[in-house]
């Protein structure tokens, strides 16, 4: 469908846009056509203002609608703030200066260099809204004392799987509270792209010397991160 968008200033313009596009979405596409910045857009339909995680459908937007756009104007490059940022459930915070024109991420490398963890285990909220790479720290209002909450998604598990009739371990990620089945899926999952072996006539896996459970977790098994599992052809008797 086409929307038309009513600019402040300037002639509107046309834009095609689908039903599950989000307004966010229709914000980059804004900035693909005109140049202005997501960071910069306030969208308005019937008197309202759009809200970034909404979709067309969820907005009443028809074929042919006509969208307001306000534009913010550009912010200092210099303009610098300090935010408060802490790690739930602790109330202790920290100041960290950014530029309100800094990208998310600069914030995120910031933090994962105070916390020793990598990048993709950090995650940023500010009033319960996780904060995108995608977008600037004054996409999201924040101002001097504003608090930025600091969530540290826990470490992958890994186990090594040692294929039947294989020399090299494979790396396999689980949850340690997944029943061991999983681990089937999984190399299921990675047999077209590694060829491994998995005998079709049945299989079972070996921890330390004893045979698993499918139905009982990793935990259960006293499995540790890194540890060795390997695949035997046949199956157990219980």
């Amino acid at each position: 469908m086409e929307v038309f968008v009513e600019p402040q200033e300037g002639s509107p313009f046309c834009i095609r846009i689908g039903c599950s596009d989000t307004v966010l979405e229709i914000k980059a596409k804004i900035e693909k056509h005109r140049g202005i910045p997501v960071y910069r857009q306030t969208l308005v339909f019937d008197n309202e203002t759009l809200d970034d995680e909404l979709d067309v459908e969820g907005c009443n937007i028809l074929d042919g609608s006509r969208v307001w756009l306000i534009v913010a104007p550009e912010p200092p490059q210099s303009a610098k703030i300090e935010l408060c940022v802490g790690t739930l459930p602790s109330v202790m915070r920290l100041p960290i200066e950014v530029q309100v024109n800094d990208p998310v991420k600069r914030l995120r490398e910031v933090v994962r260099s105070l916390e020793d963890v990598s990048l993709e285990r950090v995650k940023l909220y500010a009033d319960g809204t996780e904060l995108e790479d995608g977008r600037r720290i004054c996409d999201y209002e924040l101002q001097d004392n504003s608090s930025v909450d600091v969530r540290i998604k826990p470490p992958k598990f890994m186990v090594m799987v040692l294929p039947w009739k294989a020399d090299l371990k494979v790396a396999v990620e689980v949850k340690q509270l997944d029943k061991v089945k999983v681990l089937r899926k999984e190399l299921e999952k990675l047999q077209p792209s590694l060829e491994l072996d998995l005998p079709s006539e049945g299989y079972f896996f070996i921890h330390n010397q004893s045979g698993m459970d499918e139905d009982k977790s990793f935990q259960w098994h006293g499995v540790e991160m890194g540890d060795t599992i390997e695949v035997f052809r046949g199956t157990i008797s219980r």
